[in-house]
């Protein structure tokens, strides 16, 4: 197909040119022939009032445009990263479990995918407060976005949607996550995390109370968080707690619910600190048959004798060792006692010995310089006890010293059992099992450190996606808030496991940052057309797109 000139002379010797749009075939007995298809009329008149726009027409279908017929380039807007998070979310099919529920939802009318889409790729992208978020998408372009009208009060309509079907929707990013990489739940990792708010003004049945922080701020109210990881450090489910919720007292409820999401849970290991630990716990997972591995704190007479066995069976500090011993344990299912045998497992590191060998020193000479100030303040002997006491109890010393008065200044004593229990957990940490012997000794410890991707997952939960601060007081939004950033960690966890299944060493926002100089660029030309136009996309993002399992953004994912 192929545009024409045809020439024919007048009498009076003037040449008249027209243009034709002619495309060429082969007749029944196969000769080469052609036939037309358009004519544009006179040349001078089709060149002044229609190529420009004919070209300019083909040159936007296929993506490109001819600098010669610009007249006008508008604004820049981030797209490459924002496409890169709404094709993963598309692949993992939650939008269209998202337009299978609206489909019940008769109220809905405004585009409930969009306003989604843009308070995921907000949270993503430049976590700001929901009326940020307005000014921030006159920056950007949103893929696939079916209007510009998103709206403040649909973005609040839109978060009471999702934490209404939150289940239905974190079960179908579960299930594709898991499908999608073909993976077994062999082990889930369970933690928690804390996030405090500004304010203090509560209600009576607020879920935001006072609690252990984790941020070290015991003077803000806060809700506790809890995150269900795969190994491949992926998450798969999220619990909103109040703020005063003990971490112990979740592990039963998540077990439990985790077991009614994904069916038969007794070939699954569960992974957890030992903040998660207690009698009560361990009883609750060896009754229900579930295999675990969870932390154990080093102050318990069981856990001071085997460090002290492991410390002694040691022959230096200076490279890693592990050391096992099998415990009788006594536990009751249905009112019947049973017996089992537990595995405690204790793992030293020589780095963290030193460390925890040089913190130690630190501590006994602050402590040294705190009891000589104290002694020589001009107050009652009394006081003096008492703010040791307390300065012993913020550093956790108290159990190390003996304190008495002598006149006017405190004695000072050291407990050299305790002392020397405390040292010997230096480098060491302890886990208990009750895993088959399938599992070494140190396939265990491996098995348990990996629970530092849920740590990795929480530090992105509050850094990356600024979970904090909360501009939300009701319990629905802030549970909401919370599942926006969850949906945040699921799509940003693909993309960072996807580039390291290609040997690609980076992490997912260096990953978006280098995407995010993807722009979509307006343009109106000569002729009077607007559009869009993508800048060039170099190598090194081609690959990163292949990578991560997205095409190469084209003009016709506008």
């Amino acid at each position: 197909m192929f545009l024409r000139k045809v020439e024919s002379k007048r009498k009076s010797g003037y040449t008249h040119t027209t243009v034709q749009l002619v495309e060429s075939y082969r007749n029944e007995e196969g000769k080469s022939r052609t036939r037309i298809l358009y004519h544009f009329g006179p040349l001078d008149k089709f060149l002044q009032a229609d190529a420009d726009k004919l070209v300019d027409s083909v040159l936007k279908m296929k993506g490109e445009v001819f600098l010669d017929h610009l007249e006008k380039f508008g604004s820049a807007k981030n797209f490459g990263d924002l496409f890169t998070i709404f094709r993963i979310l598309k692949e993992l099919k939650f939008f269209q479990e998202i337009e299978k529920i609206k489909e019940s939802e008769t109220r809905i009318e405004f585009d409930l995918v969009g306003h989604i889409n843009a308070l995921i790729s907000n949270r993503i992208n430049d976590p700001s407060s929901k009326l940020k978020l307005l000014s921030w998408l006159e920056l950007v372009y949103l893929p696939e976005l079916k209007s510009s009208g998103i709206n403040y009060n649909n973005l609040l309509r839109s978060m009471d949607f999702l934490i209404k079907h939150k289940k239905r929707l974190e079960d179908r990013l579960a299930e594709s996550v898991l499908s999608i990489f073909d993976l077994s739940l062999r082990m889930c990792f369970y933690d928690m995390t804390s996030s405090y708010f500004e304010t203090n003004n509560l209600s009576d049945s607020d879920i935001r109370c006072y609690g252990y922080s984790r941020d070290n701020r015991s003077d803000r109210v806060q809700v506790t968080i809890g995150v269900v990881m795969t190994e491949e450090g992926i998450p798969i489910a999220h619990y909103v707690f109040p703020g005063n919720t003990a971490d112990v007292s979740t592990l039963q409820e998540v077990v439990k619910d985790i077991k009614d999401r994904f069916g038969d849970f007794r070939e699954v290991s569960i992974v957890t600190d030992k903040g998660m630990t207690s009698d009560k716990n361990i009883d609750y997972l060896l009754s229900g048959d579930h295999s675990f591995i969870v932390g154990e704190s080093k102050t318990k007479k069981i856990s001071r004798e085997i460090l002290s066995e492991a410390n002694t069976e040691q022959e230096d500090k200076e490279s890693g060792f592990t050391y096992e011993k099998v415990v009788p344990y006594k536990y009751e299912v249905d009112g019947i006692k049973r017996l089992c045998n537990l595995r405690y497992v204790c793992s030293f590191n020589p780095e963290t010995y030193r460390l925890n060998a040089e913190k130690f020193k630190v501590k006994l000479a602050d402590y040294e310089e705190k009891l000589s100030e104290i002694n020589v303040k001009d107050i009652d002997s009394a006081d003096k006890y008492s703010q040791l006491k307390s300065w012993l109890k913020s550093h956790g010393m108290v159990k190390w010293f003996d304190l008495s008065i002598q006149g006017d200044v405190v004695i000072s004593k050291s407990k050299d059992s305790v002392l020397s229990s405390v040292q010997a957990g230096f480098g060491w940490f302890l886990i208990k099992s009750n895993l088959s012997w399938e599992w070494n000794k140190e396939e265990l410890v491996s098995g348990y450190k990996t629970l530092w991707k849920v740590e990795h997952g929480f530090r992105e939960l509050k850094h990356s996606f600024d979970i904090r601060p909360m501009y939300h007081w009701t319990e629905r939004r802030i549970r909401a808030h919370v599942f926006l950033c969850f949906i945040g960690m699921v799509a940003t966890s693909v993309i960072e496991k996807r580039l390291k299944d290609s040997g690609i060493d980076m992490s997912w926002e260096k990953c978006l940052y280098e995407m995010r100089k993807i722009k979509v660029i307006d343009y109106r030309t000569k002729s009077g057309i607007y559009g869009h136009a993508i800048n060039e996309i170099s190598k090194q993002q081609e690959k990163l797109f292949r990578a991560v399992g997205c095409p190469k953004p084209k003009l016709g994912h506008l």
